[in-house]
């Protein structure tokens, strides 16, 4: 049985930071105060399998929001057959392509991907807009887990105009309205959800398909509020994930283990939650 699973990883391959990314690469250096070195697959492969973890790959799509060439479905799933024992993928659309993203979504089942991954900042949608049903209508029907990014991020930081990130549509309230319509589409909630972090806690305790996910955050910042919450009522629907490379597994477990958290609940959050939710053999 691995240690963990990484269920939060963009893959730093030079498909992704030299395409869909470069627009934001900059920017997210200055941020973070680092350089994100590229790897290939098999390096990436190896990182994960000298700490005993497996990792969720996440394809990205905002290609009307930003011009940028998609870092494809396809694309995901042919890194994760290349590792198939250390990776899974999730898949993405562009939530404005209408009818080809509901295509996107059934092709996305069909490449053996157990999700989809949705950044409404960056592309620029409304996640509770009627027109954006049939995507979620459609990942519902292929058992597809929807992951949304919520809160504050990283992309578009410091840049003009934030490059054209829209912060507000990061509120997982508007997730909220997904998850009471389509009460069988598995919804992750990804990273603290800061300044939204109350409202996160509320959608999740209120509806049970939805999860919380600790990516993008150190764990030593988490406060009182959060941890009561992950740690007691919703412990079983708690997941592990860093947003790497941005945060990587050895900063986050560190910082988690200072923390003293019981070892049934952190087994749970660091590999158990997100074994059952991805229906994995480990």
């Amino acid at each position: 049985m691995t240690r963990f699973i990484d269920v939060h990883v963009h893959p730093p391959v030079p498909q992704l930071l030299e395409g869909a990314f470069a627009t934001f690469l900059p920017d997210l250096e200055r941020y973070f105060g680092r350089q994100f070195p590229q790897m290939d697959i098999d390096t990436l492969a190896d990182y994960y399998a000298e700490r005993d973890g497996r990792a969720v790959l996440l394809a990205w799509d905002a290609s009307t929001a930003t011009g940028r060439q998609a870092f494809s479905s396809e694309t995901v799933a042919a890194l994760v057959a290349s590792h198939p024992e250390r990776f899974v993928g999730f898949g993405a659309v562009d939530p404005h392509r209408g009818e080809a993203a509901v295509s996107g979504v059934h092709q996305a089942a069909q490449l053996g991907l157990k999700g989809l991954k949705f950044h409404a900042p960056a592309q620029r949608f409304l996640p509770s807009e009627r027109q954006f049903y049939s995507i979620f209508s459609a990942a519902q029907e292929r058992r597809l887990i929807c992951l949304f990014h919520s809160g504050f991020t990283g992309l578009g930081a410091g840049g003009p105009g934030g490059h054209g990130v829209r912060l507000g549509l990061g509120d997982p309230m508007h997730v909220d309205e997904v998850a009471a319509e389509f009460p069988r589409l598995r919804i992750v909630l990804a990273h603290p959800s800061w300044p939204w972090q109350d409202q996160a806690l509320a959608v999740a305790r209120h509806k049970p398909n939805v999860y919380l996910e600790l990516s993008g955050w150190s764990p030593k910042y988490f406060d009182t509020a959060l941890l009561d919450a992950i740690t007691g009522p919703l412990q079983d629907r708690v997941l592990f994930g860093t947003d790497f490379p941005f945060l990587t597994p050895d900063k986050w477990l560190r910082d988690w283990e200072e923390l003293g958290i019981p070892e049934e609940v952190s087994r749970k959050i660091l590999h158990d939650n997100a074994a059952r939710l991805l229906e994995l053999e480990d």
